[in-house]
């Protein structure tokens, strides 16, 4: 492969990857303006809020399912089917009228998701190893960073106008299949099948340490873009565009996590990197919980969008590490279901603490059990920590 070859297919991953990003970015500031739209609807707000998470369930259904299948039959053919479907399901709410019809499309465009993320992250490890590796994960992190800022900002700007137009975006997904097809190569089986790594059965105490650990950061950080908000409301602040610029800068700061993260890991293991970030969590979730100041709330954004940012790359990477390249795409679908059954629940799960504390005290109690867990890490697991430079 030449070295222009080779930077075509790195920038066509990172854009065909970056949807999984956009799938919920594109609409958050469209929430509140959407549940006032279908204030008729019974429960309007917390349908509003599910629009924004149903995918997740369907990705938590479809992601295993899909990493068994690219382990089967290989990857590309099962992407781009998934980029056709991201386009079509995710710019279908732009024309329903109705709650329970775009609830319907947003189905439709988690499966794609679920396809579309489950295959490139697999990609990530096909096609690059060790420090390379590291690097490249790296850049992926700053990238979803920046077009979460992109896809959240311009969505905020659309959705003073009109809260459809976000929706429209979805439909970059097509622009991005021609490069795809044209750049992207199928990883030859014998890649995947390499020596006694092959052969090698799946560490499932760590695997399901590292699963169980996503499933809590993504409870915890879609608060951010589900709850801040309407938190912002409480406090004053009612623009879409104010509201979706806290969620930006948060995007923004998670870059720098991302940029940095491949640094920690020649110093510090993978549970390490876990606690470590929490704690930027805490401190960044319980200042939104005690201010009324909206200069606040950004920097507790940024806090904990800095921390969340070296979490997501750590993440992939451990189970990328620690996975068999047999069975890689599979045990990737497990992850990318941990991620998205987080998501998905985060609403469900803060829900009843926002009736019960109020939003300002549900980010308090996030910042509490962030807290404990990241005491428990230190405690109980930094034996696998010794998995920290098996890249």
């Amino acid at each position: 492969m030449n070295a222009v070859t080779d930077v075509r297919l790195r920038w066509t991953l990172l854009a065909s990857s970056s949807f999984s990003v956009m799938a919920n970015a594109t609409i958050a500031a469209s929430m509140p303006r959407m549940a006032e739209v279908f204030g008729d609807t019974p429960n309007a707000p917390f349908l509003a809020k599910l629009i924004l998470t149903t995918p997740a369930l369907f990705i938590v259904v479809f992601a295993p399912i899909a990493g068994i299948c690219i382990d089967r039959y290989g990857r590309l053919k099962f992407l781009f089917a998934s980029m056709l479907l991201y386009g079509l399901a995710g710019a279908s709410g732009f024309f329903l009228n109705d709650l329970n019809q775009i609830l319907m499309g947003r189905a439709f465009l988690g499966v794609a998701v679920a396809g579309i993320m489950t295959t490139t992250t697999t990609l990530i490890g096909d096609y690059f190893v060790g420090a390379e590796r590291l690097k490249y994960v790296g850049l992926q992190g700053v990238y979803f960073s920046l077009a979460g800022v992109l896809f959240v900002g311009v969505g905020g700007v659309l959705a003073e106008f009109d809260w459809r137009w976000p929706f429209l975006i979805y439909l970059s997904s097509w622009i991005v299949l021609v490069p795809a097809v044209r750049y992207l190569h199928e990883p030859p089986r014998h890649v995947r099948n390499v020596g006694d790594a092959a052969d090698a059965p799946a560490p499932w105490k760590p695997l399901s340490l590292a699963y169980a650990l996503t499933f809590f950061m993504l409870v915890v950080f879609y608060m951010t873009p589900v709850q801040l908000p309407f938190l912002l409301r409480n406090i004053g602040v009612h623009s879409s565009g104010l509201a979706a610029l806290a969620i930006c800068l948060g995007s923004l700061a998670s870059g720098g996590g991302a940029m940095m993260q491949h640094r920690f890991h020649y110093r510090i293991g993978y549970v390490s990197i876990y606690a470590y970030s929490l704690l930027l969590v805490v401190i960044g979730y319980a200042l939104i919980s005690v201010t009324h100041s909206y200069g606040v709330v950004l920097l507790g954004a940024s806090l904990s969008g800095f921390g969340i940012g070296v979490l997501f790359p750590n993440a992939g990477m451990w189970v990328t590490t620690l996975a068999p390249p047999r069975i890689r795409g599979r045990l990737l679908g497990f992850m990318t279901a941990s991620m998205y059954l987080g998501q998905f629940f985060s609403p469900i799960l803060v829900e009843p603490v926002v009736a019960l504390v109020g939003l300002s005290g549900a980010f308090a109690v996030a910042a509490g059990a962030s807290l404990l867990v990241a005491a428990l890490l230190w405690m109980t697991c930094r034996g696998f920590d010794r998995h920290a430079v098996a890249v």
